[in-house]
């Protein structure tokens, strides 16, 4: 404490003088328009350009892993390029083609690639944010895909952004379809805790379902092409006096390292969304 003392009055003039200009310093740029002006403007700039260097630091260190996704991304692609049929599919992407249709015939989803600007996982109800809007084509209600299987819906849009409801949110749903057994049944959860996992609820305890089959989007759904990655099961188990099973799957997209999204039209959405409204009741 006392070597803290005699330095503070060995060096009193030179710490009196700092005190000083910075107190004058800051009067200048407080009532000066100018220099306030100034120092504001090189001051953003500088901070700008900080977050652009961490930013381009980050994008490189992740390079390799984003090299690698994109390298299983082009196995998948090619693989599903030499199938003659793909509802045998023994892996599965973001593409979809609906074989039953002529050639001649407008495709059934048309996949507009968007970048995410903005994206949470640590909340109850999770959202992100994409680069593309209403002059980009997207709407509200459009499905949104990951490299690797299903993200969200668009609920949202602007002229150039979009929000996107977030499979790791409390209100999202999904049909799934089980491919191991022809099973399309019960309906894909979040249940606010881990972003990697999810749970498949109202499955009857008669049906097999175990460890490493894959959950995909059924072709019930309106807004997801079928056959589209949800997750693989990681654990099951059947409650005694309970009518339904607990599964338990992880999720197929990563979502902290959501980046590159595809957002897909369905072309005939409205005719199907017509023909409910017209048979209801």
């Amino acid at each position: 404490m006392w070597v803290i003392i005699r330095w503070i009055r060995t060096n009193a003039y030179p710490l009196l003088a700092l005190l000083l200009f910075s107190f004058s310093f800051n009067l200048v740029l407080r009532y000066q328009l100018y220099q306030h002006s100034y120092y504001f403007n090189n001051s953003v700039a500088f901070f700008r350009g900080v977050d652009q260097a961490r930013t381009n630091l980050t994008i490189y260190l992740g390079l390799r892993k984003e090299n690698e996704y994109l390298k299983n991304e082009n196995a998948q692609l090619r693989q599903q390029l030499n199938q003659k049929h793909p509802e045998r599919y023994q892996s599965y992407d973001t593409v979809f083609r609906d074989t039953s249709l002529p050639q001649a015939q407008q495709p059934t989803y048309t996949y507009m690639p968007a970048e995410v600007v903005r994206n949470t996982t640590n909340k109850r109800d999770n959202y992100f944010y994409i680069n593309q809007g209403t002059n980009n084509g997207i709407e509200i209600g459009m499905a949104v895909l990951s490299p690797k299987g299903i993200a969200g819906v668009v609920v949202t849009t602007s002229n150039n952004f979009s929000r996107v409801m977030s499979v790791l949110h409390s209100d999202f749903e999904l049909t799934p379809f089980i491919p191991d057994l022809n099973l399309r049944q019960g309906v894909v959860k979040w249940e606010g805790t881990d972003a990697r996992f999810g749970y498949l609820k109202e499955v009857n305890r008669t049906e097999d379902v175990k460890k490493g089959q894959w959950i995909l989007s059924s072709n019930y759904s309106s807004i997801f092409p079928p056959s589209i990655p949800v997750g693989r099961v990681v654990a099951t188990s059947k409650p005694l006096q309970q009518q339904y099973q607990q599964i338990k799957i992880a999720f197929a997209t990563d979502f902290h390292r959501l980046h590159y999204v595809y957002c897909v039209k369905n072309h005939v959405k409205a005719e199907i969304d017509a023909l409910n409204i017209t048979t209801q009741p």
